[in-house]
Protein backbone atom coordinates (compact mmCIF):
# COMPACT_ATOMS: atom_id res chain seq x y z
CA UNK A 1 0.00 0.00 0.00
CA UNK A 2 1.46 3.10 -1.05
CA UNK A 3 2.06 5.68 1.97
CA UNK A 4 0.13 9.14 1.34
CA UNK A 5 1.88 12.30 -0.25
CA UNK A 6 1.98 15.47 1.44
CA UNK A 7 1.29 17.45 -0.97
CA UNK A 8 -1.47 15.83 -2.21
CA UNK A 9 -2.95 15.39 1.24
CA UNK A 10 -2.76 19.81 1.55
CA UNK A 11 -4.30 19.96 -1.95
CA UNK A 12 -7.69 17.78 -0.26
CA UNK A 13 -7.28 20.08 2.35
CA UNK A 14 -10.31 22.23 2.98
CA UNK A 15 -9.57 26.08 3.84
CA UNK A 16 -10.32 27.52 7.23
CA UNK A 17 -9.59 30.69 7.98
CA UNK A 18 -8.22 31.67 11.57
CA UNK A 19 -10.82 32.20 14.47
CA UNK A 20 -10.31 35.58 16.40
CA UNK A 21 -9.27 33.56 19.37
CA UNK A 22 -7.16 31.84 17.51
CA UNK A 23 -5.59 35.07 16.03
CA UNK A 24 -5.57 36.47 19.77
CA UNK A 25 -3.30 33.38 21.27
CA UNK A 26 -0.75 33.67 18.13
CA UNK A 27 -0.45 37.64 18.87
CA UNK A 28 0.24 37.25 22.96
CA UNK A 29 2.38 34.04 21.80
CA UNK A 30 4.88 36.58 19.53
CA UNK A 31 4.20 39.39 22.12
CA UNK A 32 5.72 37.30 24.91
CA UNK A 33 8.27 35.72 23.25
CA UNK A 34 9.85 39.11 21.62
CA UNK A 35 9.56 39.93 25.39
CA UNK A 36 11.51 37.41 26.77
CA UNK A 37 13.97 37.60 24.32
CA UNK A 38 14.76 41.13 24.93
CA UNK A 39 14.74 40.70 28.47
CA UNK A 40 17.42 37.75 28.00
CA UNK A 41 19.68 40.01 25.68
CA UNK A 42 18.91 42.30 28.34
CA UNK A 43 20.46 39.83 31.08
CA UNK A 44 22.88 38.59 29.24
CA UNK A 45 24.74 42.16 28.21
CA UNK A 46 24.52 43.63 31.81
CA UNK A 47 26.29 40.35 33.25
CA UNK A 48 29.29 40.23 30.76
Amino acid sequence: MDEPKVADELQKMVYEPLLPIEKKLIGWSLGLGIVLLVILVALTRGLG
